[in-house]
């Protein structure tokens, strides 16, 4: 029985010590509240200027990248998205259509941004959108992504004008 003792003991501290990783640290959920919002739209409006789109933050930037970093984006405290467009259309020409609004889920602590491109031709509209979780916060950068903060997929990197 005291030959099985050190074996098991070893076996346990491996499965402690893996099972502990700092890794878990890194893939963390930010939750955010009421009061953080306020970083966000400065408790009546804030605008932000987009420093990149990319498609894929480890890999590249966006094609639509110009036309987006372009624009400027107030955001307001009544969850919506003011977007002021550049020079640079993404999608439409100059019948182009911006239009983007968050949305808070107080109980699960999460900001998602939907944006819309788009336009009305006659009775037909066109458009695209795309849908985006805040991950990170802070008074003069904000990225709402698709993956995880460290492992961004798309991503959208906004910085205070």
């Amino acid at each position: 029985m005291n030959k099985l003792k050190l074996p098991i003991a070893l076996t346990f501290l491996l499965i402690l010590f893996v099972a502990c990783s700092t890794d878990d640290e890194d893939n963390s959920l930010e939750i955010y509240t009421t009061e953080d919002l306020s970083l966000l739209h400065n408790n009546s409006s804030k605008t932000w200027e987009l420093e990149a789109y990319y498609q894929n933050y480890d890999n590249w930037v966006s094609d639509q990248n110009e036309c987006f970093v372009d624009d400027s984006y107030i955001f307001k405290s009544d969850n919506e998205v003011e977007v002021i467009s550049g020079n640079e259309n993404c999608y439409y020409g100059d019948s182009e259509i911006a239009e983007a609004s968050y949305t808070f889920y107080e109980e699960q602590g999460e900001v998602w941004l939907t944006m819309i491109r788009g336009k009305i031709t006659d009775n037909i509209v066109s458009s695209t959108s795309f849908s985006l979780k805040l991950i990170e916060l802070q008074e003069d950068r904000m990225v709402f992504s698709s993956g995880h903060k460290g492992d961004y997929k798309m991503a959208l990197i906004f910085v205070k004008n």
